[in-house]
């Protein structure tokens, strides 16, 4: 899951949540206030619903509650913990999404032909000018894709230079059935003849860097003719 469809699930939960638990606390305060309260009820449901959940319920047991010896009827008081308990998870994992989608840099998938699938990444910066693709990755699992079209020149002055600090790095070239991966792990750097080395021949070449668990990368992929 890609932290922006983590935010967007966590953010649609937190807020039907928080409408439950107003749903369900309006109902325990007028159905408590009917008993326990001098005032209209539906009055103190307006007070929880506009001041907050939280002063509205201290200003409800502080002035409206004046019938002490007036057994609470307790309805709706399971659904209101129950409610309560869902709206802070989701609270809590709202707050854990929205940390990550800020803390990410959205710039994968720019361009036409510029794919990511799904993975975690922090960090991350892509772009690619006058057929250099740049790619920095602060952390991550997954994979990135670019599909260009190469005439004979650029496959033959083709060239990859990439460093990271952890985990494995691949790049993963695919024309029709011809599929040649090449670990780019560590401190690389090396030109390829994509033409007479690898089989490949003139016209779209998919590239796929793959990342597993890779920390603090830079990768440089070059396809400029002299």
């Amino acid at each position: 899951m890609t932290t922006l469809t983590l935010f967007i699930v966590s953010l649609v939960v937190f807020i039907l949540s928080a409408l439950g638990l107003v749903v369900f606390l309006s109902l325990w305060v007028y159905r408590d206030a009917e008993v326990k309260s001098e005032q209209e009820p539906s009055l103190w449901v307006l007070a929880v619903i506009f001041l907050g959940q939280g002063l509205g319920l201290i200003i409800y047991f502080l002035v409206g509650r004046t019938k002490k010896d007036v057994p609470a009827p307790g309805t709706h008081k399971v659904s209101v913990i129950a409610s309560a308990i869902l709206f802070v998870i989701a609270m809590v994992l709202f707050i854990v999404a929205t940390i990550s989608f800020a803390t990410s840099d959205h710039n994968f998938g720019i361009g036409p032909n510029a794919r990511m699938s799904s993975g975690v990444w922090s960090m991350n910066r892509s772009s690619y000018r006058n057929n250099v693709w740049t790619e920095s990755v602060r952390s991550g699992r997954g994979t990135s894709s670019r599909t260009h079209s190469l005439n004979y020149e650029q496959m033959r002055n083709f060239s990859v230079d990439s460093i990271n600090e952890e985990g494995n790095l691949y790049l993963q070239l695919e024309q029709g059935p011809n599929l040649s991966r090449i670990d780019i792990s560590g401190d690389f750097y090396q030109t390829f003849d994509l033409f007479y080395e690898h089989g490949f021949t003139t016209g779209r070449i998919r590239m796929t860097l793959i990342y597993e668990r890779v920390r603090n990368s830079q990768t440089i992929i070059s396809w400029q003719t002299p």
